[in-house]
């Protein structure tokens, strides 16, 4: 169908390089800059972006930071230096724009990259969303209550269902044939809620487990998930 059509010819023009250095990857166009800390396979919200870039055909050179006094260091510089005030990562650099927080990137790289102008569902789940990363922050590396958590992913991901059921045009995605914003933050958040204990893959609700399969199946995410295997 279209969408193996999509995947084929992203994984002809996508080539993975890491000679222990920045990861690289070439699309179709100039790479972006991209930087963030170094999670290993967990993606956090860099790895929203990441999931979107590779998705997408987005190029990107990785610059990774090493969290603890390497990440003290470097949040301290972008901030005294105004890199980025907010002294957060992810940050995207790309001609002689400086995007900081990981939704607003997205936006803004799909809109620069002719991906998409705009869309509301992907826009509706996005801000969904952020309340549901911010929880899942504090309950897998902040001492909240996990056992608490576990509940509320559950509550949530019906939320999520019933907003795939109003808002959803698409097949498999929100409103397109490849993930927006709004799929590649929920798919990645689900990964890393697989990943941290607070789910399975059994567990996901119908609508969102065709999407989350989909995201995952797209050779250059499978291609990266699998690299952080080794």
């Amino acid at each position: 169908g279209e969408l193996d059509k999509q995947n084929k010819k992203q994984q002809n023009q996508l080539r993975l390089v890491n000679k222990n250095g920045p990861l690289e990857l070439f699309g179709s166009s100039a790479p972006v800059d991209f930087k963030y800390l170094n999670f290993g396979g967990i993606g956090g919200r860099g790895g929203v972006v990441r999931f979107f870039m590779l998705a997408n055909d987005i190029a990107y050179k990785e610059t990774l930071i090493t969290p603890g006094e390497e990440w003290a260091a470097a949040k301290k510089a972008m901030m005294e230096s105004g890199e980025n005030p907010a002294g957060t990562v992810p940050i995207v650099q790309y001609d002689g724009k400086m995007l900081t927080q990981h939704v607003a990137i997205m936006r803004q790289l799909a809109k620069d990259r002719g991906v998409a102008s705009s869309d509301f569902a992907n826009d509706a789940v996005a801000d969904q969303y952020q309340a549901f990363r911010d929880a899942w922050v504090d309950a897998a590396f902040l001492g909240g209550d996990k056992e608490k958590f576990k509940e509320f992913v559950k509550t949530e991901l019906k939320v999520f269902e019933g907003l795939y059921a109003k808002y959803g045009t698409a097949d498999t995605y929100l409103s397109s044939p490849k993930p927006l914003w709004g799929d590649a933050a929920l798919a990645a958040l689900i990964r890393d809620l697989i990943l941290t204990g607070f789910l399975t893959e059994a567990e996901i609700p119908p609508r969102l487990a065709k999407m989350y399969s989909a995201l995952v199946a797209i050779p250059a995410i499978a291609a990266w998930i699998e690299s952080k295997k080794e």
